[in-house]
């Protein structure tokens, strides 16, 4: 088959798997309505300079993937989950197809096919790449820049030119430093430098050509700090340089794991990739002809990401999302050497994919019966905070079929798993083929009821009530659903009177955070506050405000008529 034709193929069924049921799962609070909510207000103030939330400056993130999102919005005039999603899998296509380029430039196409697969199907990187986050495209970016560096090693030993590799490794930087920020460039410059050590080629950066990396890193960047410059000053650079210490340091409390949180994550949620990886993670188990050197950027990759972000104390799991990219390519790159027959299954792995799957088949069976069970057991019930109380208490109708992906997953796997220790040897690649279904069928029948029960009744309250034209506030608790769902514009900001001082300390968005009303002269009780159900409200509050209704985990007040 020729090239084109497997390009094609790959793009067919990429492009059509990620848009299967994306809009079916809403955008999550926080993240995905997050940037969601910065494309919205992006198009509606035509101010694409900086990243807005509530119609105030957004420091925290760059603007390019907010502009990828503002850019789908606007070409498809609609605000449904898959407008915003869609900057993610047009970068899952890609990707797909990029890396069965890079395995037939490594002279090895059918390694590029098996990364293709692993790309595509492994567990988390499916979902991500139908997800609103930023991360994939960031992702991308850095892998990109990487693989042109690698591309300068590769022409150094065959003494030709590099003059466009070295550019081009800047302006990749560039780009994934417009997309989430100076992460990227220290990421990219540890792995460039953990690969030249080892291999004690120095000449490649101690080389006047690194110029043209810095030019075209400065270049890209520019793009958008100059006119931002020009506008605004440099207090956006004060702000934003701030956060990003504050991320290294730790300083967000609800962000702080344990240092092995990412080994935790990458093992059951890298699924099959992460296990298959293994032997490859720590040493060139073969040395493969033209793939040795790549195989060192890929370890070196992973290393940094998980040490660097292990070491931080503010952990997520997309954090480390990073290490997605070397674990598909060495889990491709076992089931590539198996299948043609140049290396055994190793029996080792046996039981770390057994773990692994085991982890992943209790969650996706506990998460639909724990959801269907009522009450909840007595044990479990005293254990839950009256917050999540309130939230499983409202009882969505869940059908059968969110129980589908776990049956599903059980069967292929377990047969799978028995076929081995039978010695029947089924094909290593079919466990990517088991992930990316199960993935597939999570995202249609199972991550929508996660989503309505986590943030359904919340989300139509906003909007019911928004739409008698009630200004909401949610006093002491973060989201970005209120702005989204009410579809707030700057105008309704225009008339609001702080009652409250507000801490130096508070989390964005600022306008959740001041504590004010709005002031409706024809009706005062147009203004409701929204409080999760774990709020202790003070006499203050309770002279101005009465309970209307509860919402799950959530409580809706609204203000008292004061008699004159």
């Amino acid at each position: 088959m020729r090239k084109i034709h497997v390009h094609l193929a790959f793009t067919l069924l990429s492009l059509g798997i990620l848009l299967l049921g994306v809009n079916l799962t809403p955008l999550f609070d926080w993240d995905e309505l997050n940037f969601a909510e910065s494309a919205r207000e992006m198009n509606l103030t035509r101010n694409y300079l900086y990243v807005q939330i509530g119609f105030e400056p957004f420091w925290e993130k760059p603007p390019f993937f907010i502009w990828l999102q503002a850019l789908s919005e606007r070409i498809f005039n609609s605000h449904d989950p898959w407008v915003y999603k869609l900057p993610n899998v047009l970068a899952g296509v890609f990707a797909v197809n990029w890396v069965y380029h890079l395995g037939d430039r490594l002279g090895k196409r059918m390694l590029g096919g098996f990364w293709a697969l692993a790309t595509l199907f492994t567990f988390a990187p499916f979902i991500y790449w139908r997800s609103g986050i930023i991360d994939p495209v960031f992702n991308l970016f850095i892998v990109l820049s990487i693989y042109q560096w690698y591309k300068i090693t590769q022409a150094n030993l065959r003494e030709e030119r590099s003059h466009l590799y070295y550019l081009l490794v800047g302006i990749f930087a560039g780009f994934a430093f417009l997309t989430k920020g100076p992460v990227a460039i220290g990421i990219i410059g540890l792995v460039v430098f953990w690969v030249t050590a080892i291999r004690g080629k120095w000449y490649e950066i101690l080389n006047w050509k690194l110029s043209l990396s810095l030019i075209g890193l400065a270049s890209v960047i520019g793009l958008w700090v100059f006119p931002l410059l020009q506008s605004n000053g440099d207090k956006f650079l004060e702000e934003f340089i701030a956060y990003q210490i504050i991320l290294f340091q730790g300083q967000i409390e609800w962000h702080n794991q344990p240092w092995f949180y990412h080994v935790v994550v990458l093992f059951f949620l890298a699924f099959p990739a992460s296990i298959l990886a293994l032997p490859h993670l720590f040493k060139n188990r073969i040395m493969d002809r033209n793939v040795d050197v790549w195989n060192l950027f890929m370890r070196a990759l992973f290393w940094v990401v998980l040490i660097v972000f292990s070491i931080t104390t503010t952990k997520i799991i997309h954090y480390s999302s990073l290490c997605w990219w070397p674990l598909t390519y060495f889990g491709a790159y076992q089931v590539y050497l198996v299948h043609t027959n140049r290396w055994h299954f190793p029996k080792g792995l046996v039981i770390p994919l057994f773990l692994s799957a085991l982890g992943i088949g209790i969650v996706l069976w506990a998460l639909p019966i724990i959801a269907h069970m009522n009450p909840l057991p007595l044990w479990l019930w005293e254990k839950l905070d009256i917050f999540t109380k309130g939230i499983i208490s409202v009882k969505e109708a869940w059908s059968w079929t969110s129980l589908l992906p776990a049956a599903l997953f059980t069967f292929w796997f377990m047969a799978w798993l028995i076929l081995q220790l039978l010695g029947r040897k089924p094909h290593a690649g079919v466990l990517f083929i088991i992930s990316g279904a199960v993935a597939l069928s999570s995202s249609i029948w199972l991550l929508p009821p996660v989503g309505k029960l986590l943030q359904g009744p919340l989300t139509q309250t906003i909007k019911n009530e928004t739409k008698k034209e009630v200004f909401l506030e949610a006093w002491y608790f973060k989201t970005y659903a209120l702005y989204f769902h009410g579809e707030f514009t700057s105008k309704d900001f225009d008339n609001l009177k702080p009652e409250f001082e507000i801490s130096e300390n508070e989390p964005y968005p600022k306008q959740s955070a001041r504590r004010s009303h709005a002031m409706n002269i024809q009706n005062q009780q147009l203004t409701k506050v929204i409080t999760k159900n774990n709020f202790t409200p003070d006499p203050e509050f309770e002279r101005k405000f009465i309970k209307e209704k509860n919402i799950g985990g959530y409580v809706l007040w609204r203000k008292q008529v004061v008699q004159p």
